[in-house]
C-alpha cells in the first residue's frame, strides 16, 4: 500500500511544474531616484574610454599563453553540434592548425572591418561539454570566446597554419578571427582615425550604415564605437573601413540619420541609460556573444559603453576593475547573510550605476517596488531540481527580474537564488553623480 501511494506522490509532483512569472518589463514601475553626469565628467569619461579602445596600437606583444589552454582541451571529452563526442583527433589537428607556439612572432597593427565571433580555436564548429547535463549542450560553446564588432582597433599575434584565421588580442579580448573580417592598418591611417574630433554610439541595433552610392556597408550595433568624418542637419558621416586588394585597410564614409546615434563625451543621466537598455529587454542570450546575441558581461559592456564608460569583457573583470580615475570601487559582501545583503545593497547601490556579481554572472541594479529589489540581466535561467536531478527553467532573454527570482517555485533551492550568491558591489560612479 505504502508503494501505491508513493507511487501517486510522484505522479502528481511530476506534475507540477516550476513556475517563474517575470515581472513587469518596465523600467518606470520600479522606484529609483535618477542622477545626472554632467559635460565635464561626461568628457573624461570619452577621453579614458577612446584612450583604452586605441591603446592596443602601441603595446608590443601580449603575454598570453595559450598551452595550458591546449593541454586542457585535450584532456576534456567534448561533443559537436550534432551531440555527438568529438574524436581526440579532430581537436589534436585544430590545436596543430592553431600554432600556438607561433604566438608574438608577428606584431601587425589591424582592425576588424565585419562584426565577428572570437574563437579560441581556429574554427566555427562548437565543442560542448556533455549535453545531457544541465546548463551544458547549446549555447554553451566553450570555443566561443567573444563577438566583436566592426571597426575595432587590434593587434594579430600570429596566423593560423592555413592562414585562414588570426590570433588577435586587444585590451579585452583574445583569440582567433576569420582573415577575412580583418584587415591590417598603417600609420597614416590610424592616425586619421584616432585623431576624429568626435565619436557616436548606436541607440538601436541594426541601423544600416550607406556608403557614398547609397548600398549598404554595415549594421551598427549598440556599444559599437563610430568616428565620425562630419555632419550636417540630418546626417553623421562616419569613418568606416573596408580592405583594398593588399588586405590594408582604407577609410570609406558611410552615413546615417543622426536620430539614431548619442555623441560621445556629452552629459547623461539615468533616464538616458534607461531608454537605451529598453531597446535590449527581450533581446535572446548568446553564450560569449553565440550569434551575434549578447550575453550578461556584454549587456553591460555595450549599455555603458554608450556613455563612455569602459568596461572589460569578462563579468569578473567588470566588477573589480579600477574605473576612469583608477578608483578601486568594488566591495566585497560575500560575508554578509542574506539580509544583510539586501539591506546593503538597498542603502548603497545606485538604481542604473550599480553593478552586482556573482560567480559567471553580473547584473545591473535597477531599484524596487513593493520593498522587493530589482535588477537587469541577461542570463540562461534558474536551476531547479526534481527527483533529485539537476535542471533549468530556460529565460534565455534580456529580462528584467526579482534580486531572489525563482523564490518559492517548486524545485528551486534557497542557496541557488541569485541573492544569496551575490558577492560583491561596484558602483560605476561615488561622487560625480548629481
Amino acid at each position: 500500500m505504502a508503494k501505491y501511494i508513493l507511487l501517486l506522490l510522484m505522479f502528481f509532483t511530476a506534475c507540477k511544474e516550476t513556475k517563474i512569472t517575470l515581472p513587469k518589463q518596465d523600467f518606470n514601475h520600479y522606484q529609483a531616484k535618477s542622477f545626472k553626469i554632467n559635460d565635464d565628467i561626461a568628457k573624461k569619461l570619452k577621453e579614458n574610454y577612446l584612450a583604452e579602445f586605441f591603446g592596443i596600437w602601441d603595446k608590443q606583444k601580449t603575454n598570453i599563453n595559450m598551452q595550458s589552454f591546449a593541454k586542457a582541451v585535450q584532456n576534456t571529452e567534448w561533443f559537436g553540434e550534432n551531440y555527438q563526442k568529438t574524436s581526440s583527433i579532430q581537436i589534436q589537428k585544430l590545436i596543430q592548425k592553431a600554432a600556438f607556439d607561433k604566438i608574438n612572432s608577428l606584431n601587425l597593427n589591424a582592425i576588424i572591418i565585419n562584426h565577428t565571433n572570437v574563437r579560441l580555436l581556429p574554427t566555427l564548429k562548437p565543442n560542448f561539454k556533455n549535453p545531457k547535463i544541465a546548463g551544458e549542450g547549446y549555447p554553451f560553446d566553450y570555443l566561443q570566446n567573444s563577438y566583436i564588432n566592426a571597426f575595432t582597433p587590434v593587434k594579430i599575434s600570429h596566423f593560423s597554419n592555413d592562414l585562414a584565421w588570426a590570433f588577435i588580442y586587444n585590451n579585452y579580448i583574445v583569440g582567433f578571427v576569420k582573415t577575412s573580417d580583418i584587415a591590417l592598418i598603417d600609420e597614416n591611417t590610424m592616425n586619421e582615425y584616432k585623431s576624429s574630433k568626435d565619436f557616436a554610439f548606436s541607440t538601436n541595433d541594426g541601423v544600416i550604415l550607406k556608403d557614398s552610392s547609397g548600398f549598404f556597408a554595415v549594421k551598427s550595433r549598440i556599444g559599437m564605437l563610430l568616428a565620425i568624418d562630419k555632419e550636417d542637419e540630418n546626417y553623421y558621416y562616419f569613418k568606416s573601413f573596408k580592405k583594398d586588394f593588399n588586405s590594408k585597410a582604407i577609410i570609406h564614409i558611410t552615413k546615417a540619420n543622426k536620430n539614431n546615434f548619442i555623441k560621445l563625451g556629452k552629459g547623461f543621466n539615468s533616464d538616458d541609460i534607461k531608454a537605451l537598455a529598453s531597446d535590449l529587454l527581450g533581446d535572446k542570450y548568446g553564450w560569449g556573444g553565440l550569434n551575434g546575441n549578447r550575453d550578461c558581461s556584454a549587456l553591460m559592456q555595450d549599455i555603458f559603453a554608450s556613455f563612455g564608460v569602459y568596461l572589460k569583457r569578462n563579468s569578473q573583470d567588470q566588477i573589480k576593475q579600477n574605473d576612469y580615475l583608477n578608483r578601486e570601487l568594488f566591495q566585497d559582501i560575500s560575508h554578509l547573510s542574506k539580509e544583510e545583503k539586501y539591506r546593503f545593497i538597498k542603502a548603497n547601490a545606485i538604481p542604473f550605476a550599480s553593478l552586482l556579481a556573482l560567480k559567471g554572472h553580473i547584473v545591473l541594479y535597477i531599484g524596487e517596488y513593493n520593498d522587493n529589489l530589482y535588477i537587469l540581466h541577461n542570463f540562461w535561467g534558474v536551476k531547479n531540481h526534481r527527483f533529485g536531478k539537476e535542471g533549468r527553467v530556460v529565460i534565455g532573454k534580456v529580462v528584467i527580474t526579482p534580486i531572489d527570482i525563482g523564490k518559492g517555485a517548486f524545485g528551486v533551492k534557497e542557496d541557488d537564488l541569485i541573492i544569496n550568491k551575490i558577492y560583491g558591489i561596484r558602483n560605476l560612479f561615488l561622487d560625480e553623480l548629481q
